[in-house]
């Protein structure tokens, strides 16, 4: 096959026009192209007159006399197509969470030869969706099962967005065992892909019976509540306080909200680190002012628009947006009671009538204390101070670019996607001045970068307090934590930020696990 890329086609064009433009590249005739399958596409918007979409395509021909273009190897879509050669393993493995890394870290170990059994502290896929609808229908909250625990991790109740900063490898292979549990194909190829939380509800159940069939025990309800080590090496957990199970090796995937295990794991040796992290707020538009802002007339005929900004101010600190969900939801992602933490979530068509983003100010361990877990409790201040301003019920403070810039509570009703609802309050007093300060300088220069950003009625939803961990587990290069036989992996541990990162981490743990094995 051969790699054909820099094609340039007008918005609505077709199979037809794709194929004419493969030839006209190779410089060949029509019955020698036997396929074309699109490998990259992604839109440029560059010229509001002229959007395109910018593609790359495998081509398989009939004939290959003549021919001038770069080789296509299909990359693995699959953990089979790595190539390893499974074992017969009867070591006891235990995978701690069912997010993106606890699952790729779970099929990969059975894939190569062992039984792994999961544990999770919440409820599975289809009760949490009853337990979220409870908390947006009636301010009710489980602790135990929400947005942030539960199978699937938090990832299921998000956009579903699957692009990343790490390098390539092994993402074709996470794509290719999305799209085997039902997400769409197309996440393959294009340049910002997402799945949607409906579907990714969907693919979560598809994934738990492939993991049942290969012989994975999923126990939901399960929280890691001890570790039992002797001599530096695991040997038992203990569940829900009262069971002890004998182990080998601990895959620690729990998530970056379980502080209550993050903090026993440290308490009984493993060695951390504080890091560096963001906070801010959610920025709520309405989607046909950001396509229009972003495609200009062509907009009503490409998919809702998205956007990424960043900015360095003066003093150092970074301001960016971070998680846009076109056409989707500000939700309630809180997990302990008497506190607020928004999220955003789309639907697969991303057709709701707003778009949001969390817009975030880095910060670092100097502004909390040298504490290793004072930045979790700094960020569960501001938590608690929003659901205070927000009245309690889980409503949400929120208030009006203009207002937030006066330092003044916004009054009257709001229009919001957030449920239950969101109170109109002043969110300067739920935050540090760093931050609210911060916010105000990056907002005034993403209203340069895309106009009207920054309007008096871009509606700001506090506290985002939650998109990456404020600590790091330590692990050597083979990915083993300072007690034998753990080895922490994914966001919890400070080693990735979103689902397609978290579920590389996970497959690159499974795989430290089998090369151990190996050389037993």
């Amino acid at each position: 096959m051969y790699k054909i890329s820099g094609i340039r086609l007008p918005v609505g064009y077709t199979e037809d026009d794709l194929k004419r433009a493969v030839l006209k590249k190779l410089n060949t005739y029509k019955d020698n192209l036997k396929s074309v399958k699109i490998i990259h596409r992604s839109i440029d918007a560059r010229y509001k007159h002229n959007v395109l979409y910018v593609i790359t395509v495998a081509v398989e021909l009939n004939s290959h006399k003549g021919i001038r273009a770069d080789e296509y190897v299909a990359p693995p879509r699959s953990i089979k197509e790595l190539g390893y050669s499974p074992i017969k393993s009867d070591k006891r493995v235990m995978v701690v969470g069912s997010g993106p890394a606890g699952l790729f870290a779970a099929l990969t170990l059975a894939e190569l030869g062992f039984s792994p059994t999961i544990i999770e502290r919440g409820g599975s896929v289809e009760e949490r969706i009853q337990k979220i609808n409870g908390l947006r229908e009636a301010g009710i909250l489980d602790t135990e099962t929400n947005v942030q625990f539960g199978e699937g991790g938090a990832g299921t109740f998000s956009d579903g967005k699957l692009n990343t900063g790490i390098s390539k490898e092994y993402t074709a292979v996470v794509f290719g065992e999305l799209i085997k549990a039902g997400a769409p194909e197309d996440i393959e190829y294009e340049a910002n892909p997402h799945v949607g939380t409906d579907e990714l509800r969907k693919v979560v159940k598809n994934f738990r019976l492939k993991l049942k069939e290969l012989g994975v025990e999923l126990l939901t309800h399960s929280k890691l509540t001890d570790i039992i080590v002797k001599e530096g090496r695991i040997t038992e957990v203990e569940i829900n306080d009262t069971r002890k199970v004998p182990v080998d090796y601990l895959v620690v995937a729990i998530g970056q909200s379980a502080e209550d295990t993050i903090t026993m794991l440290n308490r009984k040796g493993i060695i951390m680190s504080p890091k560096p992290f963001s906070i801010g707020v959610r920025i709520e538009h309405k989607q046909e002012f950001i396509s229009k802002a972003q495609y200009g007339e062509a907009w009503n005929k490409l998919p809702p628009a998205d956007y990424k900004l960043s900015t360095h101010l003066n003093n150092g600190r970074g301001v960016y947006t971070f998680c846009m969900c076109p056409g989707g939801e500000v939700v309630c992602s809180s997990c302990e009671e008497g506190t607020i933490i928004t999220n955003g979530m789309s639907n697969r068509a991303r057709d709701n009538e707003y778009a949001n983003s969390a817009v975030l100010v880095s910060v670092t361990q100097s502004d909390f204390g040298q504490g290793l877990f004072d930045g979790f409790h700094a960020r569960k201040v501001m938590e608690r101070k929003a659901y205070e301003l927000g009245g309690g019920g889980y409503k949400a403070p929120a208030q009006y670019y203009k207002d937030f810039i006066l330092g003044k509570p916004t009054d009257g009703n709001i229009r919001s996607s957030y449920l239950p609802s969101v109170s109109g309050q002043d969110l300067n007093i739920a935050m540090p001045a760093y931050i609210a300060s911060g916010l105000k300088e990056g907002l005034a220069v993403f209203g340069r970068k895309i106009k009207g950003f920054n309007s008096d009625d871009a509606l700001l939803i506090g506290m985002e307090t939650h998109s990456s961990c404020p600590i790091r587990m330590e692990r050597n290069d083979k990915g083993e934590s300072t007690i034998e036989g753990i080895y922490p992996c994914g966001e919890g541990a400070g080693y990735a930020g979103g689902i397609t990162s978290s579920a590389v981490d996970g497959i690159k743990t499974a795989l430290s696990i089998y090369a151990k094995e190996k050389e037993l």
